[in-house]
């Protein structure tokens, strides 16, 4: 990869820094741009780009050639941020040796730019990039408070968010005007296309650190510092795009890269903020949408509004959401993976909120799991995890041609083997599962020829019950029924019922049933049925024994081994 040696020109009513980058086969032109009032600040120097520059010449497995002379301290921090992405994601490290040897150091250009003349009145200049997110926000209450170094600049760039229109986008820079206003601080407004240039290769959770800082720098002769809000805190020691080892690789001679507040959680951040309430009000941390504010129901959304709610502070979810919260939103959330941070959130909850744990929870299990999961919560990967093992992707899970079980500890047998039918259940049976043609017409069946039972069908397209009442349900029954339309017994479903107290029962299709008797043992046969003996009625009580034992002796005998918890 090589990053020819910048130029800066007038556009408008900015002045923009531009280079050419050269990698693999292709040339493309990087740039970022700040207010043409400030274009004595904007050296023509490589600073901005070399962040992503580095990142994408890992990534790509290229060595790096910069057309202008670096600092050996430049070099020293781009060295260490590819050994950190080599050790994080496997990556080259690109050579760099040779980049203080490079070309000649920047000087004039057409723009009548000199260095010299501007090292002078950055004094204590201390830029923060913000955001109006909650770790940006919390920065600049910690700065105001006193309780952090102070803050000279508001650093933001406008139009980065991929899905805001141009209307949006002007509308949500004018709400981050008015809140430097507030605060009577001056807000540097900054252009780029790193994001482009970055998204076109990798995810934005790998170069989001990388993007924001370079293109602050554009301004380092004006900045003694330069201050980047945490995401995630020091707890968190794996990959991320922008972590408090990583941001301060960047800095350069002239301007130290900060990162700021990783020694607070999301939650300790949320109640900083909330201590301002004119500016909690503007936070704006939505980005799915093309919205101006934040819509109330998206995974970034819920996660700050579950904060709020935490802290007693409902009046500002109302004042900052276009939607009221409720645990149910959470459930019916769908989309992305989990903020790095959520789980430390989830970890906040106290008793008061157990609905929003288990609706986090319940969330979480989805994601991880998608339809592979029990109604009642049963989380097949984390079984796995916790265990020391592992759950691919599209794995099966029960018994039967390529099918893991799920692994128990020592405990968990001992406690299932030690468990027995509820003769005293009020509900006969029940059937709780997902809706398709098949669960339906098991449930009209069981209707017709067994005696009074439950029927729970779920919406695939909403999120249905709550776990909590799924198991509730599940220990109120003796029996729980469901249909299955392949040629294994499901493991989930089966662990969920015996861990209740509930005798499961599977039933097939004649083609299916055969299939799966030849892989189990025939002690185990009761546990499955075609769907004609739906007919013969519900068990009597000495059956149901003898199934569920059944059931509890194939989980303990299918399960490998596990040490108890110590």
């Amino acid at each position: 990869m090589r990053v020819s040696e910048p130029r800066v020109s007038l556009d408008r009513d900015q002045a923009v820094l531009s280079c050419s980058v050269a990698f693999g086969s292709d040339e493309r032109t990087w740039r970022v741009g700040v207010p043409k009032e400030l274009i004595r600040f904007v050296a023509p120097a490589v600073d901005p780009f070399l962040p992503l520059a580095t990142l994408l010449a890992s990534y790509l497995g290229e060595d790096l050639q910069v057309d202008q002379t670096l600092s050996p301290t430049q070099i020293e921090g781009l060295t260490s941020a590819a050994a950190l992405f080599a050790q994080w994601w496997d990556w080259s490290i690109p050579n760099l040796s040779g980049l203080q040897n490079a070309a000649v150091p920047p000087s004039e250009n057409a723009t009548g730019f000199n260095p010299s003349a501007v090292t002078g009145p950055r004094g204590d200049n201390a830029g923060l990039l913000f955001t109006r997110g909650i770790d940006s926000t919390a920065s600049l209450v910690a700065a105001l408070d006193g309780s952090s170094a102070p803050v000279t600049h508001l650093l933001g760039i406008d139009g980065i968010e991929p899905n805001h229109s141009p209307r949006v986008a002007a509308e949500v820079w004018a709400d981050t005007q008015a809140v430097a206003d507030l605060v009577s601080l001056p807000l540097i407004r900054l252009t780029t296309n790193l994001r482009e240039e970055a998204d076109r290769l990798l995810p934005w959770g790998q170069t989001h650190g990388a993007v924001l800082v370079g293109t602050a720098l554009v301004l380092s002769p004006l900045l003694a510092t330069l201050s980047i809000s945490q995401t995630v805190d020091n707890s968190h020691a794996g990959p991320h795009g922008s972590t408090s080892r990583l941001d301060p690789m960047w800095s350069t001679d002239s301007t130290r890269v900060k990162a700021v507040h990783s020694e607070m959680d999301r939650v300790h951040k949320a109640a900083l903020v909330a201590t301002r309430p004119a500016l909690a009000a503007e936070i704006k941390v939505c980005w799915e949408g093309d919205t101006r504010k934040n819509c109330g129901r998206c995974l970034k959304c819920l996660h700050t509004m579950t904060c709020f709610e935490l802290l007693g502070a409902s009046e500002l979810v109302e004042s900052a959401f276009h939607k009221p919260f409720s645990s149910e939103a959470i459930r019916q959330l769908a989309g992305p993976g989990p903020a790095t941070s959520l789980q430390q959130v989830i970890d906040a909850i106290d008793e008061d909120h157990a609905v929003l744990r288990e609706a986090w929870e319940d969330y979480l299990s989805r994601v991880e799991n998608g339809q592979r999961r029990g109604l009642a919560g049963l989380n097949p990967s984390a079984r796995f995890a916790a265990a020391g093992g592992s759950l691919s992707p599209e794995g099966l899970v029960g018994w039967g041609l390529h099918c893991q079980q799920i692994p128990l500890s020592l405990d968990e047998r001992h406690r299932l083997c030690a468990m027995s039918t509820k003769a005293q259940a009020p509900i006969d049976w029940c059937l709780a599962d997902r809706k398709d043609a098949g669960s339906v017409e098991l449930a009209a069946e069981l209707t017709d020829h067994w005696t009074t039972g439950a029927v729970l069908i779920v919406d695939a397209e909403i999120s249905g019950a709550p776990p909590g009442a799924v198991s509730r349900l599940l220990s109120a029954s003796k029996v729980r029924c469901w249909l299955s339309d392949s040629p294994h017994l499901d493991g989930i479903r089966l662990i969920e019922a015996i861990e209740h107290g509930c005798v499961p029962i599977q039933f097939m299709d004649e083609q299916h049933l055969r299939s799966l008797s030849a892989e189990l043992p025939q002690w185990a046969s009761p546990l499955v049925r075609s769907m004609q003996q739906v007919e013969l009625g519900l068990p009597n009580e000495a059956e149901l024994q003898l199934i569920f034992q059944a059931a509890v002796q194939l989980a303990v005998l299918g399960s490998p081994p596990v040490m108890a918890a110590s």
